[in-house]
This record gives C-alpha cells, structure tokens and sequence, in this order.
C-alpha cells in the first residue's frame, strides 16, 4: 500500500493553478452559450444518444485556442463529451455532426427530428400510430416524403371528427435523407 502511494506522488503530474481570471475567461458566455443549446435543441448532437443533460464541448481544445467561438463548440453528453475527448469521436465527426444538427434544426422540429431518428433505429416496415390531430405537428417531414403514413381501414369519428391513428414509417426518401446527413463531407 505505501509502495502504490509513493509511487501515485512521483508519477502524477502536477496540474497548474488557475487564476481567477483565468477561470473567468474560460466560462463561455451565456448568449454563446444558450445559442449553442438552442442550435442542438438542448441535447446531444450526435445523432444516435440525443441526452438531454449535456456539456458545451470545444471541438478544438480550448487550452489550445483560449477562444470561445460558435463555429467550435457543440453539445455533447457526458458520455460522447469523454469519447470526444479520449478521441473516440474524432474532431472531424464533431464538425460534421454540428453542420448535420443546424442544418437538421433549420429545417424540421425537434419532434420531427425524434421522430426519424426513432424510425431510423427500427427495422424496415416498423411504424408508429399517430394521433391524427398531432399531423400538423409533423407536416414538414410528411410535406419532405421522408415518412409514409398510412391510414387504416375503419376508423373512428367522435364529435364529427376523424381520431384515428395514422401509421407512419420512414420511407424511402427518408431513410436516404438520413444516410445523406450522416455521410456528408466537409
């Protein structure tokens, strides 16, 4: 035990102290900040976790740049945030993935995007019902043909208005849609 002690004191580093204005410096600004977590809808950019409980990350280190600037910083969760930086997620991924996310975010909802990435996860065919008075909610990634909806046979009215399910799956322009994003170079 004392060996492994001894050993610990002469083999860890000494990490250097930091000033105060340092530590002032280092904390991103709240309207960067906010910017980011609003790009990314308050969850992880990387398509496949989509945590909600995230860190701002700089994609180039900031020991590096000592620079907070957009274009560097995306939303990671704890896990893909210590995968970004045990390099697991390469720095290249982390660029990628934060043009896929604004882009993605631009143009459909954060539900829209649940929606085909959930799809996106199950086997061809899968669908999912669907209240047919939330379509609006949808109608972009409907409007985009990136999900087939299909309306059963029967249905059920109450109060002279249709409240039958919608089935929808990812289509064929969908699931092209998806691999588009994910493949796309910078």
């Amino acid at each position: 035990m004392v060996r492994c002690l001894q050993s610990y004191r002469t083999n860890r580093k000494e990490l250097p102290v930091e000033t105060d204005t340092e530590k002032e410096s280092r904390d991103i600004p709240a309207d960067l900040r906010r910017r980011v977590l609003v790009e990314a809808g308050h969850r992880c950019s990387i398509p496949t976790c989509r945590e909600i409980y995230v860190d701002i990350h700089h994609i180039e280190p900031w020991a590096k740049t000592r620079k907070h600037e957009y274009h560097n910083l995306i939303c990671l969760c704890a896990n893909c945030h210590r995968m970004a930086h045990d390099g697991k997620i390469d720095r290249k991924s982390q660029y990628l993935y934060k043009a896929n996310v604004r882009y993605v975010h631009d143009k459909f909802s954060q539900l829209e995007v649940d929606i085909l990435l959930s799809l996106s996860r199950e086997l061809p065919g899968f669908e999912i019902a669907f209240p047919v008075f939330n379509l609006i909610l949808i109608n972009r990634i409907i409007a985009a043909g990136l999900l087939t909806l299909r309306q059963p046979s029967g249905g059920t009215m109450q109060f002279g208005m249709d409240t039958s399910p919608r089935f929808l799956s990812l289509s064929a322009a969908g699931k092209k849609f998806l691999e588009e994003i994910s493949a796309h170079e910078l």
